[in-house]
């Protein structure tokens, strides 16, 4: 049954890409009749406080976002007015709010109303949804904190920023009833991480607007939460925040040059190689496998074939901007006989290889191709040829498979839903019929997690026991890869999906390292990668 769902814009604000997205893919759902609810000037906007302060120190802010925006090329909005939107979706209704007041006429066949103004809209405001006005929050719903998007996040350091998908009962404004949250690295700017949660909770709001259409989908509310506070920067606020900025851009500078003349690598993966447990050595005793000075090497993965163990990783190159796949083999704590096997026009990296009947098959990250590709080894390791492929003119990351007690083959991989939203944030999981990839079916949770702490793959799920476990990345405080968890799955099927962080390993074993975000454990064997701040530092 199709089902009406309303959206609130306002016509005298931007409407900024994330916003445009959502309009575009609600009204391309053919489970979805589309209505424009668009705010008069009846509708007052949610001001500061009569401060002078704040008022100066809000408007010093603006000055400097508009140069900050220029500087980074951060993506601009657009004006939309209610005759652009009638022109773009000439079948569209087009409504004013106040029609929906609590005192108005009653449309009790909207199944949701989604707010998409930066205005707090409760029942007494839209009396006329089945499931509420949905309201979008762009902060992390345990945090009782508010205000300019990313910029409390960015100037205390907060490990990331969240977005709370809510419903406010009464005009009062302090209390809500949360229906989703999900989480981001925040970036090491305010518009930066502004565009991070604004363009990443667009997923959050379709996953919960496909709910209503799944009847057999359990909702999971929280209700009478606290609301978080509205807080305004002021004028010392904005200053310390100008100077982190200006910092932070110097700093990035400084490490351009260091790069360009004196061969300073920042961010330099290294790889480790141990045996035993993970979990139970001691990484402080491990070196790093020695490599080229313009190369980096991440992502590894173990593979035994006739008595060898191979270590297949991404070999990224300075100097092209690309990663490629090499592989050695394993005599101790050292890789020996390193050679390239797979070399693109494109960038490779994570190349999950897995041994089906009598052939070997690798599937790399090649989502600057942007599709999933499928090797079958002709002459291993050397020589490939491509044998199946999917997710065409998609950006996918980080593939792997898993095959439960029952035999079923589930792929999970990671998508970036849009060129400006994160990729580290979503985690999908597909049931595969086979490596001929013909019928992938979707969970019906898809993305099962939306959470840069947790969603994106950090290694090949490896069991202890009966149970199996999912290293994956711990994206946070503004670092890539910053840490690598260990979860444990819990629960999976095409209608359920439940995993737990049992351990987190932070990159402290060695001086100068900054992040860790990648395991392949085996029976025998391990290997992971860790970056260090720059090639000075390295350990080998």
């Amino acid at each position: 049954m199709v089902k009406k769902v309303g959206f609130v814009y306002s016509t005298d604000a931007p409407m900024y890409n994330w916003q445009q997205r959502f309009v575009k893919s609600v009204v391309e759902n053919q489970n979805f009749e589309t209505v424009f609810l668009y705010l008069d000037q009846a509708f007052k906007r949610e001001t500061a406080p009569n401060s002078t302060i704040n008022s100066l120190a809000g408007t010093l802010l603006n000055l400097h976002l508009v140069f900050e925006k220029k500087l980074l090329n951060t993506m601009q909005p657009i004006s939309v007015t209610s005759d652009f939107l009638k022109s773009t979706y000439p079948s569209i209704t087009t409504i004013n709010v106040a029609s929906l007041r609590k005192d108005g006429p009653k449309n009790p066949d909207f199944e949701v109303i989604v707010n998409l103004t930066d205005v707090l809209l409760s029942e007494d405001d839209i009396n006329a949804s089945k499931n509420g006005v949905w309201n979008i929050l762009f902060s992390d719903a345990e945090q009782n904190r508010r205000g300019p998007i990313g910029f409390w996040e960015v100037l205390e350091g907060d490990s990331g920023i969240g977005a709370t998908l809510c419903t406010i009962a009464d005009n009062n404004q302090d209390r809500c009833n949360i229906r989703s949250t999900c989480f981001f690295n925040r970036a090491w700017s305010m518009s930066e991480t502004s565009r991070t949660v604004t363009e990443g909770a667009v997923s959050m709001v379709l996953k919960e607007l496909n709910a209503l259409s799944d009847d057999n989908r359990t909702i999971s509310l929280k209700p009478d939460s606290q609301l978080p506070n509205m807080k305004y920067p002021g004028f010392s606020d904005v200053f310390r925040y100008m100077g982190r900025f200006y910092n932070g851009l110097g700093a990035k500078a400084l490490e351009k040059l260091g790069n360009a003349f004196f061969g300073i690598r920042p961010e330099k993966w290294s790889l480790f190689l141990g045996y035993g447990d993970f979990e139970t050595a001691s990484l402080d005793k491990l070196k790093s496998v020695p490599m080229p000075k313009d190369e980096f090497w991440a992502d590894p993965f173990l593979f035994e074939h006739e008595g060898r163990d191979y270590v297949f990783f991404e070999n990224y190159s300075y100097h092209t901007k690309r990663g490629k796949i090499s592989c050695g083999i394993l005599e101790g704590p050292t890789l020996k006989d390193v050679k390239d096997v797979m070399v693109r026009d494109y960038h490779l990296s994570f190349p999950f290889i897995f041994r089906e009947g009598e052939h070997i098959y690798l599937m790399p990250e090649t989502s600057a191709n942007k599709r999933l590709e499928l090797y079958r080894a002709v002459d291993f390791p050397v020589s490939w040829e491509l044998y199946s492929t999917a997710f065409e003119g998609e950006l996918v990351a980080d593939p792997l498979f898993y095959t439960d007690a029952d035999n079923q083959r589930w792929l999970f991989i990671n998508k970036q839903a849009d060129g400006a939203s994160p990729m580290n944030s979503e985690l999908f999981i597909y049931r595969a019929d086979s490596l001929h990839l013909k019928e992938l079916v979707p969970h019906r949770q898809n993305p099962v997690i939306i959470d840069a702490r947790v969603a994106r793959n950090g290694g090949g799920i490896f069991k202890k026991g009966n149970v199996p476990f999912r290293p994956s990345q711990r994206n946070e405080d503004g670092i890539y890869g910053r840490a690598l968890n260990i979860n444990q799955i819990k629960k999976l099927s095409l209608e359920e999906y439940e995993e737990a962080v049992t351990a987190v390993y932070h990159p402290t074993f060695d001086k100068g390292l900054m992040a860790m975000h990648h395991l392949h454990q085996t029976k025998k064997a391990f290997v992971f990668d860790a970056a260090y701040r720059n090639s000075l530092k390295m350990k080998s």
